[in-house]
């Protein structure tokens, strides 16, 4: 699994309270212009269904296995530009995105499960 966390995306994340106990959990769920949308929190519980998928010091990545299917490729940034600051979620294997880049597609169904969580 290829994942790749900028610098700053991490800067980010410890300010937000990732630590030993707190993950970055992204999961995708069927929706948007283009079939799939990226959905992250940081939560404390991982469940039977989820596996870590990134590792570096105490940042984690943790998805459910539905969903780490379209995880392979994924870059995570941090951007604190004036227009629109925020994470940036980007896969290098999405064959196309809507317009206004909420949503991609990969060539591959959607997930046929709600994987969306709420902070």
């Amino acid at each position: 699994m290829d994942i790749k966390v900028t610098e700053a995306a991490k800067v980010k994340l410890y300010d937000m309270g990732v630590s030993e106990d707190t993950f970055l959990r992204i999961g995708v769920k069927s929706g948007g212009c283009s079939g799939n949308t990226y959905d992250a929190v940081l939560d404390d519980k991982i469940t039977d269904v989820d596996e870590i998928y990134y590792t570096d010091d105490k940042l984690r990545v943790v998805s459910d296995k539905v969903s780490s299917v379209f995880l392979d490729g994924l870059s995570i940034d941090f951007s604190n530009d004036l227009i629109e600051p925020g994470f940036r979620l980007t896969n290098s294997n999405a064959k196309g995105s809507c317009g206004c880049g909420s949503s991609f597609s990969t060539g591959d169904p959607a997930p046929n499960v709600d994987v969306s969580f709420t902070v």
